[in-house]
């Protein structure tokens, strides 16, 4: 499944860089007509050891948001980074978080985490429907969490969230894919 996703989240990211501007359109039998978000770096990022922006990424759509992690956080949530989710999700639905990802100041085989990347509320106590921790290598991955949703959650009350501030790190975010796989994905 992570190498077909790999492929269509790649063959999407060429109609982004085509000028599918902002999101990616859907064509007949594409995976991405699952998608219940606009594919793309709309991150906003909070924290206070932090700085971003834009860069030329090689990654679908050509550009990554780079975030400079400056001091590891009192918690792994002190920096974080946040994509908005507009359609609505069903109890039940099998969920895939796929997004871009790279530290390009490592060495070697070194990685970093991000203490979570997942889906969560919009609003306190913002509550967790798939989510867990990743390592970010040197070079461009595409980081995958998958999971079954616990409760329904309306149109607009869920966001791609990830907590940055694990390590001290430069982070490098492409393109955020949310897919919406139904009961029997």
């Amino acid at each position: 499944m992570k190498g077909m996703l790999f492929a269509v989240l790649c063959a999407g990211g060429t109609m982004l860089a085509a000028g599918a501007g902002a999101g990616v359109s859907a064509q007949n039998g594409d995976i991405l007509q699952k998608a219940i978000n606009t594919p793309s770096i709309a991150y906003a990022v909070y924290g206070p050891a932090q700085k971003t922006k834009v860069v030329k990424a090689e990654v679908p759509g050509g550009q990554a948001m780079q975030i400079d992690v400056q001091a590891k956080g009192a918690n792994a949530w002190t920096v974080g980074a946040s994509s908005p989710i507009a359609k609505g999700i069903a109890r039940g639905d099998r969920i895939v978080l796929a997004f871009w990802a790279r530290a390009p100041k490592l060495a070697g085989d070194a990685t970093t985490p991000i203490a979570f990347a997942g889906i969560t509320g919009t609003a306190a106590p913002f509550a967790q429907v798939i989510g867990g921790p990743v390592a970010v290598g040197r070079a461009w991955t595409l980081q995958q969490v998958t999971g079954v949703a616990p409760a329904d959650a309306a149109a607009g009350t869920v966001q791609v969230t990830l907590h940055l501030a694990a390590d001290k790190a430069l982070l490098e975010l492409g393109p955020v894919f949310v897919l919406d796989m139904g009961q029997a994905g």
